[in-house]
């Protein structure tokens, strides 16, 4: 197995016209390189706040560096365990598989569901298909920089 340590952020810099969340020319932390209508084109990112956001157009920003190879195409294969879903027009359902991008700090899973878009499901709801690069284990970066947990 191919096991990644994902512990560093990438770091970004913002090339868009400034806004209240980011300023251009800033350097930013980035966390998850995730699925914008099922396409891996939306980052999270450490924004002026502090505040951690999603769906930030990777077009705005120039990566600098990501040692932790975050915005790699790394996924995880899960297969929904649970009907508690079935009843979303755009979510997860029993049965199906899914691809997976990452954990944050709950042990939340950043699923592509049906929408097209990635979303945080309880990992208590899937069943591990696949995961050869070992993101779904306690090594996401939002771990580690959130005030989580300590590893190995």
């Amino acid at each position: 197995m191919n096991k990644i340590n994902f512990n560093k952020p990438a770091v970004v810099r913002y090339n868009a016209k400034s806004n209240c969340k980011f300023t251009k020319g800033k350097l930013y932390e980035v966390y998850f390189i995730e699925y914008w209508e099922g396409e891996r084109t939306s980052l999270h990112v450490r924004g002026n706040d502090g505040t951690i956001t999603d769906f930030n157009h990777l077009e705005d920003f120039e990566i600098i560096s990501d040692e932790g190879k975050l915005l790699k195409d790394y996924e995880a294969t899960v297969q929904c365990i649970t009907h508690e879903y079935d009843h979303l027009i755009c979510g997860i359902t029993f049965g199906k598989e899914y691809k997976v991008i990452g954990r944050d700090s709950d042990g939340h899973n950043l699923v592509l569901d049906e929408s097209n878009y990635c979303y945080f499901y309880p990992n208590d709801v899937f069943k591990i298909i696949d995961d050869p690069y070992g993101i779904l284990k306690k090594t996401s970066v939002y771990y580690n920089f959130r005030g989580g947990y300590n590893f190995d």
